[in-house]
């Protein structure tokens, strides 16, 4: 199952989702979950949210239902992550469900020697973007995602990411479609 993490808090006047959705237009009819973020009722974890998690992890109470969607994110054959640009990073709402994912015996333990083991069943994250202006390595965003996806197991993280859409907000619909032609090479698109 690919598993789409859907961070576009615009809804379909969303440029981020139009650019994940162009390129899952490529991919063979396969099983997919596309989980819109906006939809979900998630807060950050506070601290009777992190005892109560604390309680059932050392109970080893995994299938209780505040682990259904870090279960989820672990089972899938492969996940994108759609979010836009924003403040160097991502929208707030994507942290607060990393945060419901990282659960320690459950996406992630421990090796003897205190090195990190992922347990994610993903070999591939895809992360899809866009931004207004020209950021470069300064997509913080993606490297975040990028390290977290390695403390998960998952070895390969492709970026999608297109800039440069509110430099000239009239040519932005021509660097959007000229960025989905080019979708079948990953990497930082600019017009």
């Amino acid at each position: 199952m690919i598993l789409i993490v859907d961070c576009c808090i615009r809804g379909e006047a969303s440029i981020t989702r139009r650019y994940y959705q162009a390129y899952l237009e490529t991919v063979p009819n396969e099983d997919i979950c596309i989980l819109e973020l906006a939809g979900l009722r998630i807060a950050p974890l506070d601290n009777d949210a992190l005892q109560r998690r604390d309680d059932l992890c050392r109970e080893k109470r995994f299938d209780h239902e505040m682990f259904c969607l870090a279960r989820q994110f672990r089972d899938a054959d492969e996940i994108w992550i759609a979010a836009p640009f924003w403040d160097l990073s991502f929208p707030a709402l994507l942290k607060v469900y990393l945060e419901q994912i990282m659960v320690s015996g459950l996406t992630f333990g421990y090796a003897q020697d205190g090195r990190c083991i992922g347990y994610c069943r993903a070999k591939r994250l895809r992360y899809f973007s866009t931004c207004g202006g020209y950021y470069g390595a300064q997509h913080l965003g993606y490297e975040y995602v990028k390290a977290l996806a390695a403390m998960l197991g998952i070895e390969t993280c492709i970026p999608y990411i297109l800039e440069g859409l509110d430099i000239d907000p009239q040519r932005r619909e021509q660097i959007l479609q000229q960025a989905i032609g080019n979708l079948q090479q990953p990497g930082c698109v600019q017009e």
